[in-house]
């Protein structure tokens, strides 16, 4: 094999050995013990079938929403049942996600003229979550916090955090 290609194997395995349930390895085990094929070539050949049957069913807009919600919406739910997850990261990036949808849907008319635009959406929804950049955050801080608190008073009280 491809010394690029065994790297591809080697990250893909142990993305599948951290998240086993939602990766299906032991079903891929099988498949591998049967065909001598690696279990994450499967899964890599599984994923982008799956991501193109959504794209061709529900245009990349679907495959946007997906990537934006359910790993966010797995997290929230778990530091709903007490993990040792920060709350704040999520409130944040829900907050963000549907500022940024609602924006979006106001400025379709500009979206629909931006080549590749669900794609760098897809980067940024990710970015946004990721536990290593938290990228919500900063949308929140320097942009969405700035704009929106000085309207609190007059909506429904003050922000709860003290002014920087």
């Amino acid at each position: 094999m491809h010394a690029h290609f065994e790297q591809v194997i080697q990250k893909v395995d142990a993305l599948m050995a951290k998240y086993p349930t939602i990766t299906q390895a032991d079903r891929l085990q099988q498949l591998e013990t049967q065909t001598g094929y690696p279990k994450a070539l499967f899964f890599v050949v599984l994923s982008t079938i799956l991501t193109g049957v959504l794209t061709l069913i529900g245009g990349a807009k679907l495959l946007v929403d997906l990537v934006g919600f359910l790993y966010p919406a797995y997290m929230s739910f778990k530091s709903m049942d007490g993990g040792s997850i920060d709350d704040t990261q999520w409130l944040t990036y829900w907050v963000v996600f549907s500022f940024l949808n609602i924006f979006e849907s106001l400025f379709a008319f500009v979206v629909n003229l931006i080549p590749f635009y669900f794609w760098i959406k897809i980067a940024m929804v990710i970015w946004m979550w990721h536990p290593n950049t938290h990228g919500a955050q900063t949308i929140y801080q320097q942009g969405l916090r700035p704009l929106l608190v000085p309207y609190m008073d007059a909506v429904g009280g003050k922000s709860n955090k003290k002014s920087e």
